[in-house]
């Protein structure tokens, strides 16, 4: 049950690495994109595309995802992992 609170009230650390947030950010324009030219056609593909990029850029700003969290995932690399120890950024550890 500790868990589940944590994960909703979004108190989790980082846990998404900089390649995910790429993979991310790719999707979240190509969302935005597909979102104004489904605008004036189809507005139930233009809201979910929106709802989609919205979700990808706060993914990517937060450095964290609710999904990866309740799946134990942790995609930042040991590099990554030595440069926010080097700045005191707290992060998630992959959970066995």
């Amino acid at each position: 049950m500790k868990n589940i609170i944590r994960g909703i009230t979004y108190s989790y650390n980082r846990n998404i690495g900089w390649q995910d947030r790429t993979i991310r950010t790719i999707i979240g324009i190509g969302a935005t994109i597909g979102t104004f030219y489904f605008l004036k056609s189809n507005s139930t593909y233009a809201i979910l595309l929106g709802i989609l990029a919205v979700a990808q850029f706060g993914t990517v700003l937060s450095a964290r995802c609710i999904i990866c969290y309740f799946a134990g995932q942790c995609t930042i690399d040991n590099k990554e992992r030595k440069t926010l120890q080097a700045k005191g950024i707290n992060y998630e550890n992959q959970k066995s």
